[in-house]
């Protein structure tokens, strides 16, 4: 679906990584490209080469616009956007750029969860196999910079938000991982997410599904669809034993892979399924999952000070992930599991928790804006106001054998830069509290 944008008058909005990436392609095309953020203030390179609108836009400056290529990070709804839907601009986001000029296959991975996890995974078996493959989209790498590559295929993290924009992205092969509350500060309603993560489908040759929710399936039923979960199966991926299966036969050992927790077994079903896809034999598939180590801030052991495991998921931004984590190390545990959850919980029910803190977790210690909501969930929590004092406070309730997850359920505006920062304070702050 080439496009032939050099007679195209073109807006990138947002200035991040993605806008500055959408801005090189464009240039290589010969649009007519200008800038403009939301912000009022913002430090400029001259790298950027085009001109820049900092902030409101001044009168007029739509009316010779042909195309508006956005930002994930900007609504839709954006009042600041209602000039550029009266006037029927085209509106689109880097995704759907990119899908208009790739000519390699590609394979699709969403859901609330797992996402960083199944494309860098999946990216990972396919390199192992051979093939020439880039992983891109939300991951971090642009997609619009992977065009042009010498490539066979390509791994996309898509988020709900850079879905929302997408409309001909073709897959060979798509998956929802899992759908939770999450974003509901700007999707509204769990059925505006859900319907914005079904975008992935709508141009997709296979679907990958997660048997235990039928919001991973793709509606209406109307591609071809294989199955991930932990139950046996006999058909599609199932896990037996401490076997993931394959149509019934073992194909990975679970106690030799280097991800932690149930949670990841369906992350590597995930991954397992879209390499098959791609033409991966299921035998060198398998093989490469056990060379693979976890993503940063994913369930990763940090320290093992004072015969405790301390373990980073500080990633986990949203309930679901955090349920995940305390399911699928609970299970496992041998010693308490001390959680150290909270921050902006961004509009989430958090009381989906509490069936998971009262089976798994033996002590729940809070912090952040919405620290007291969770600690409401538990008897005997306790509440804190800074990572110090949370970790010092598992570090008083651990003995050696013990398990103390960070693992917050919410997103870390309120009290970090990012979710980066946070995992970087918990680290300082077990070295702090094990030398005491």
């Amino acid at each position: 679906m080439l496009t032939d944008l050099s007679t195209k008058r073109i807006v990138v909005a947002g200035l991040g990584i993605s806008g500055r990436a959408c801005l090189r392609f464009l240039a290589s095309q010969r649009a007519q490209v200008s800038a403009w953020d939301t912000r009022e203030q913002l430090t400029l390179d001259s790298e950027i080469g085009v001109p820049v609108t900092l902030g409101q836009p001044p009168a007029g400056f739509w009316d010779t616009v042909d195309m508006l290529v956005l930002s994930p990070g900007i609504a839709l709804d954006n009042p600041l956007l209602a000039p550029v839907r009266e006037r029927d601009i085209e509106i689109l986001g880097e995704i759907e750029l990119f899908a208009r000029f790739n000519q390699v296959p590609v394979l699709g991975v969403t859901g609330s969860n797992g996402k960083t996890t199944v494309t860098l995974l999946t990216h990972h078996i396919l390199s192992e196999a051979g093939l020439r493959s880039a992983a891109a989209g939300n991951v971090g790498t642009p997609a619009v910079d992977t065009l042009n590559q010498p490539l066979d295929i390509i791994v996309l993290e898509l988020s709900s938000f850079q879905l929302e924009t997408t409309s001909h992205l073709a897959l060979a092969g798509a998956t929802i991982l899992n759908v939770s509350d999450d974003h509901l500060d700007r999707h509204k309603t769990l059925a505006a997410y859900a319907e914005a993560k079904q975008r992935i489908y709508n141009h997709a040759d296979h679907a990958l599904a997660w048997r235990d929710q039928q919001l991973t399936y793709p509606l209406p039923l109307a591609v071809s669809i294989s199955e991930f979960g932990l139950q046996h199966s006999a058909t599609d991926f199932g896990l037996t034993d401490n076997w993931i299966t394959w149509q019934g036969e073992p194909l990975v050992d679970t106690t030799k892979v280097q991800l932690m927790g149930a949670h990841n077994i369906l992350n590597i079903q995930a991954a397992l399924g879209l390499a098959i896809i791609a033409g991966v034999t299921p035998a060198v598939a398998a093989q490469a999952v056990y060379s693979f180590a976890s993503v940063a801030h994913r369930c990763v052991p940090v320290s093992q000070a004072g015969g405790i495991t301390w373990i980073d998921d500080s990633k986990a931004t949203n309930v679901g992930a955090t349920i995940a984590a305390i399911e699928g190390l609970g299970r496992q545990r041998t010693g308490k599991l001390i959680l150290i959850a909270g921050g902006d919980a961004k509009g989430a029910d958090v009381t989906a928790l509490q069936p998971y803190l009262s089976d798994y977790v033996d002590a729940l210690i809070t912090l952040g804006r919405d620290g007291p909501a969770i600690a409401a969930l538990k008897a005997g929590a306790e509440q804190t106001s800074s990572m110090s004092q949370a970790v010092a406070a598992a570090r008083r309730l651990a003995a050696p054998g013990d398990t103390v997850l960070l693992s917050p359920a919410c997103a870390s505006l309120d009290m970090f830069k990012n979710y980066e920062h946070r995992a970087q304070a918990f680290a300082q702050a077990i070295t702090g509290a094990v030398s005491c």
